[in-house]
């Protein structure tokens, strides 16, 4: 047991003592129904969340619009949904949670911000100012311990103190005391109608990170204008707008973690109230956060998306059963970038609680022949033996993890790895699971084990055309080739995101790289979440790293890779060419194999929903659980 740790001691904000100094930070996961309601499917979810030893919760997107919608996000100015909300409400009290309203407006969330300070009419600030109080009121109403406002990441308090973007000539613009007036007449009218019966907690960015924007300095300023109203500040970065600004909102596998760490310490020593931090934590570098004395609490989404269990695991010593979060931002790409139910690549119950229930054992138990120990077999296993099913796992090669094993190698892949080494652990810990490595399966195999159910999971192969240079060093398919393998100047026949991810780790190591794709360049990255595109792409301008877009691999031969495109064929010198073409499912021992057991089941990669990992665990987990 960790209880001794600082991140377990309980903390005062305002009149609200929480249990712990772990926050779950507000996200919009699209489980609401589209009127705003709270039905099982978001109850379903919240519950999951709030047993897992979270100390308070922010409920994130609540809108405060009296002329927005439908939108599947809370409406908290609608009197007729808040029975709905407050059934959240005890039902986080009822595991000793403090929950909150992150307060919006949904609809100034799509204006630009130069276009919304400077058309806003007075009764256009006024009815939003209108809307976050009658929000704050009605949250108290229900039972609420606190609401969150809405400052950071360029929105409408800091669209409006922000000189660069507000131009306004009124009495909201001009003076530093005109620029802030919105948000104090914000605060003041929720402190004249609730008192100190709600705790407030004020999101700011710590810096903005673009010419123009907001510093840490302008902020601490505008932090302690506002502070008598304000209880805890949660510091966070960039600005939502902006595309290059994601990866500080929401910092990828490819980011470091704690990253506004050091602006918490500033606004911490420059503040009278506490401060809680977001930004790539876990709880794993929450407690050095705490420790340190940087900030006061750690909040944190992802981590509690990927385990919401989380904090009671850390604290209960349990740190290996944590489920690691591996940062590809899926979740937020569902719910923001394609405004569908939230979704997580590594925990596949996510956003589907009320469909799957709980993970139960069966009373019914079989025999369960899975072939194939790649993340789709893996969690296939892993659902099985949970569910009290004996499962035999065969793998052909002496290791677990399929082509993930390569996919997780770079030095910047650590969350990727943490991830397989947990998913390989909890299989091999489980009592009801036999591994038997070097075993390749064969019909007669199969037919010698008679299962109840065969699970075929034996991924793809990579494809591989036929070059003049194939065979030789010159070419190297992107699962083999590595530092020592390639000479300086190397060139990767292809633009997906595993030959991107293969470009920034040859950059890193000091190559000159280039990059040979047949798609445009502003397609490259394509497929993966907006947040780590950017981050990767950025990175890999930084780098210098070299881009040839619609142009169509013909042959590789000693000199170099010969393209063609609008322009005619040339070729490019190189040391190296890496192939980088994507897989192909794995066919043939799926033809072997799938008309011997009756209850026969194709998952991962070499099935028809393979090629990401997201789509290997989630379809792993559905054939398991349905057996």
């Amino acid at each position: 047991m960790r209880n001794d740790s600082r991140i377990f001691s309980p903390m005062q904000i305002g009149r609200m003592t929480v249990k712990n100094r772990i926050e779950c930070a507000p996200y919009g996961n699209a489980l609401f129904r589209m009127d705003g309601a709270a039905d099982n499917k978001q109850m379903m979810h919240f519950r999951n969340l709030v047993q897992g030893g979270v100390g308070m919760v922010t409920i994130g997107s609540a809108n405060c619009n009296l002329d927005y919608g439908p939108a599947p996000v809370p409406y908290m100015h609608n009197p007729f949904l808040l029975s709905s909300y407050k059934n959240m409400v005890e039902l986080a009290h009822q595991y000793d949670v403090k929950i909150g309203w992150e307060l919006i407006g949904a609809k100034e969330m799509f204006i630009p911000a130069e276009v919304l300070v400077n058309t806003y009419t007075i009764e256009d600030i006024h009815n939003y100012q209108k809307g976050i109080i009658e929000g704050a009121v009605n949250a108290l109403s229900i039972g609420s311990d606190y609401v969150m406002i809405h400052g950071g990441h360029g929105v409408v308090p800091a669209a409006f103190y922000r000189e660069s973007t507000n131009k306004r000539t009124d009495e909201y613009g001009g003076s530093f005391e005109n620029r802030t007036r919105i948000i104090r007449e914000i605060l003041q009218g929720i402190r004249e109608k609730v008192g100190d019966k709600l705790v407030i907690e004020y999101r700011i960015s710590g810096e903005e990170m673009q010419e123009g924007g907001l510093t840490v300095e302008d902020q601490i300023k505008f932090a302690q204008a506002i502070e008598e109203y304000v209880d805890i500040f949660n510091i966070s970065r960039g600005v939502l707008e902006n595309n290059e600004d994601l990866p500080y909102v929401f910092p990828t596998v490819y980011d470091s973690k704690k990253i506004n760490v050091e602006n918490a310490a500033k606004f911490k020593a420059a503040l009278s109230k506490p401060v809680s931090v977001v930004g790539g934590n876990n709880m794993f570098v929450a407690e050095e956060i705490v420790e340190s004395g940087a900030a006061d609490m750690v909040a944190m989404v992802r981590p509690l998306i990927a385990d919401p269990a989380c904090v009671d695991k850390f604290r209960c010593g349990n740190e290996e059963g944590i489920r690691p979060c591996i940062r590809c931002n899926n979740c937020i790409n569902q719910t923001h970038g394609k405004l569908h139910d939230l979704r997580c690549t590594v925990n596949p119950l996510i956003g589907r609680e009320e469909y799957f229930g709980r993970i139960d054992k069966k009373v019914d138990t079989k025999k369960v022949l899975i072939i194939g120990g790649g993340p789709a077999g893996l969690e296939a296993a892993r659902t099985a033996g949970m569910r009290g099913h004996s499962v035999v796992l065969l793998e052909k090669t002496g290791e677990l993890g399929g082509n993930f094993i390569r996919a997780a190698r770079e030095e910047f892949k650590e969350d990727l790895k943490k991830y397989l080494a947990w998913s390989i652990r909890t299989v091999k810990n489980n009592e009801n699971i036999e591994i038997r490595m070097n075993t390749e399966a064969t019909a007669e195999l199969v037919k010698k084990e008679n299962p109840d159910v065969l699970i075929i999971a034996v991924g793809s192969n990579p494809i591989i055309p036929n070059f003049t240079a194939t065979g030789t060093k010159k070419v190297q398919w992107v699962g083999d080739a590595t530092n020592d393998s390639l000479g300086h100047n190397v060139v990767i026949a292809g633009g997906g995101f595993t030959g991107l991810e293969a470009a920034y780790a040859y950059s890193l190591a000091g190559k000159e790289v280039t990059v040979v794709d047949m798609i445009p360049e502003t397609m490259l990255g394509n497929g993966a979440s907006i947040m780590n595109s950017t981050s990767l792409l950025q990175k890999l301008n930084a780098k210098g790293v070299k881009f040839i877009c619609e142009s169509k691999v013909e042959d590789v031969t000693a000199e170099g890779i010969k393209i063609s495109n609008k322009d005619g064929e040339t070729v490019i010198p190189c040391d190296n060419v890496v192939l980088s073409f994507g897989q192909r499912k794995n066919t043939a021992v799926v033809d072997d194999l799938k008309d011997i057991v009756p209850k026969t089941y194709i998952i991962g990669d070499c099935s028809n929903v393979g090629g990401t990992l997201w789509q290997a665990v989630r379809s792993g987990f559905e054939m398991a659980f349905e057996i």
